[in-house]
């Protein structure tokens, strides 16, 4: 459609040149031939342009109306020729710019086929004329009879010329084509060059800064302004010093020792933002050249490191705790075995001695601490090598019974505590490792007495559900390996221990897990940890609930055994 409307709007322009100038030529001098077939042939040119105009509004058939209008001009440009004097006629040239036309319309094929109907056309009109076929027009100084030979040679001359002129303006058309295409492919791979350019510039997490030869800020991307809290319209062509990277000693360098410039430099600096905060930043400096590997200025990429130093504190930490806590467990293993011999010399001097009064309270006192030092010690140790398990089933109910009778004769146990366990099913047993399970149950029973220091009811749920918790994602210890085959059972028992003492506050519940978190002043902070280990180890799971004044509920779920499981075999 475009260039049928080039072609219109070439047509206008000759025509209109052509008016004019027969116009101006009319006023000063008479034509050799009649002015009245030319000025209709011009109005005629004007009226089909303004119809070709109105056609392409429609924007259908457009092949159609190239064919028609590349038609018509071989007939008007026919009839030019015929009324400006045929065989003297000087507009045979007209000819040409359709044959232009035609290339550029129909294509190579097109462009030779009227290129030989213009030769056809211009010849049959001579011979038509000179053979008084076709009445010639009336000519200045009359027609003059011209030999056959120059009538046949004219007409040859021009048709080889329409000839050779279709042949080169098609070629050329042709190549113009394929180099439109060819600049557009390329536009096209450009344009997405440059978006997937712009679009790896914005999207990547590090901050990215342009400087010119100047230091004056060229570009900025939306990481940087993330990173450094500024817009990039607020130091955009400002100069490196009036920037937070004043500081950065790769743009010092650069900058201030051209002639000893790096072609890149990583460095570390404190930058601040433009709230104020100063954080770690690290940046990477290097030159940026053009096509011709001239220096054209710096491009700087950098990161905030708060998070990753973060992470490295946090890994110096835990290998100064790891080797903190390797020690303290070799001090503690070491300890025990003077403390025994204490307590005992103490019991022995106290039966032997018989004191009393202040000598026994005293003695007394010794071989309580004693007993306490022994039970952290103990408690540190199993937190620290928790003992290999055993994994064999469990009779849940008895295992629980015996650990509450023991827990009524320790010293925690206050007079007008009571306890009461429910059993929801029958001789229910658990995979577990006994020993480890009867410290889990001790250290929750004993966390519930604890926290009703003037008595209160303690009770123990006992159950089977299939509704449990995810595991956690990171167990603390080696999981063993258990004996059936599913990696999450079916079945599961939960043990249920309500308390109806003080609760726990809510900022307290995501702590109360940790290694030597306490609220009590006398307590070590390991009790519950120990049990969630214990529990993390026989791939069971554990929660709480607790509200302040009302109480606390620590859950437990643990595999319940098939059936088809003798009670005395088990797994390491």
């Amino acid at each position: 459609m475009q260039k049928l409307k080039v072609l219109v709007g070439i047509r206008l322009l000759l025509a209109s040149a052509l008016l004019g100038s027969a116009v101006g030529l009319d006023l000063h001098e008479r034509l050799p031939f009649h002015t009245a077939p030319l000025y209709g042939l011009l109005g005629l040119t004007f009226a089909l342009s303004l119809l070709y105009a109105l056609a392409l509004r429609s924007q259908q058939h457009l092949v159609v109306q190239g064919l028609v209008q590349v038609t018509l001009d071989l007939i008007l440009v026919s009839l030019l020729v015929h009324f400006t004097g045929g065989l003297d006629s000087v507009f045979p040239f007209m000819y040409i710019f359709v044959i232009f036309a035609a290339a550029q319309q129909l294509q190579q094929r097109g462009a030779v086929v009227v290129g030989i109907l213009s030769g056809c056309l211009y010849g049959a009109l001579v011979f038509g004329e000179w053979t008084k076929l076709i009445a010639p027009v009336e000519f200045a100084g009359g027609t003059a009879v011209r030999p056959a030979g120059y009538v046949l040679y004219q007409a040859l001359i021009h048709a080889v010329a329409f000839f050779a002129v279709a042949i080169l303006s098609s070629h050329l058309a042709d190549r113009l084509r394929q180099a439109g295409l060819e600049l557009e492919r390329r536009g096209l791979d450009f344009r997405n060059l440059q978006a997937l350019h712009q679009a790896i510039v914005t999207n990547i997490s590090s901050g990215l800064m342009t400087l010119d030869l100047e230091g004056r800020v060229v570009s900025f991307n939306e990481a940087a302004e993330r990173i450094t809290g500024y817009a990039f319209a607020e130091l955009q062509d400002r100069l490196w010093g009036q920037t937070p990277f004043a500081g950065c000693p790769a743009l010092i360098e650069f900058f201030t020792q051209p002639d000893a410039s790096p072609a890149q430099a990583i460095s570390e600096m404190a930058l601040q933002r433009r709230d104020g905060r100063l954080i770690p930043v690290g940046t990477s400096c290097s030159t940026l050249r053009d096509t011709e590997g001239r220096v054209a200025g710096l491009i700087a990429i950098f990161q905030d490191l708060t998070e990753r130093k973060r992470v490295e504190e946090q890994l110096r930490q835990a290998d100064r705790l790891a080797a903190l806590g390797q020690l303290a467990a070799t001090i503690a293993h070491e300890v025990r075995n003077p403390l025994a011999a204490i307590s005992g010399s103490v019991e022995v001097l106290r039966d032997e001695l018989q004191a009393a009064g202040q000598q026994r309270q005293l003695l007394d006192i010794i071989l309580g601490e004693a007993h306490r030092l022994k039970l952290i010690t103990g408690q540190f140790l199993d937190f620290a090598k928790p003992q290999p398990l055993l994994f064999r089933p469990c009779a849940v109910r008895p295992l629980l019974e015996e650990t509450l009778r023991l827990l009524e004769r320790s010293s925690e146990w206050h007079p007008d505590t009571t306890w009461h366990l429910r059993e929801d099913g029958d001789d229910l047993r658990a995979l577990a490792d006994a020993d480890q399970l009867r410290q889990v149950v001790w250290n929750l029973c004993l966390n519930g007495v604890q926290s009703m220091p003037d008595g209160g009811s303690l009770t123990i749920a006992l159950k089977t559900t299939v509704s449990v918790p995810p595991a956690p994602a990171v167990a603390s210890g080696a999981e063993a390996t258990l004996p059936d085959a599913s990696p999450e059972p079916q079945e599961w028992i939960e043990i249920a221990v309500s308390d109806a003492g003080r609760g726990i506050p809510a900022e307290d519940l995501e702590r109360i897990f940790d290694p030597f978190y306490t609220t009590r002043t006398s307590g070590t902070g390991l009790g519950l940890s120990i049990a969630r280990k214990a529990l993390e180890r026989m791939a069971g799971r554990i929660a709480v609930e607790s509200r302040p004044g009302v109480g606390t509920t620590f859950r437990v779920w643990l595999q319940l055994a098939p059936a088809a499981m003798p009670a005395g075999s088990g797994t390491t």
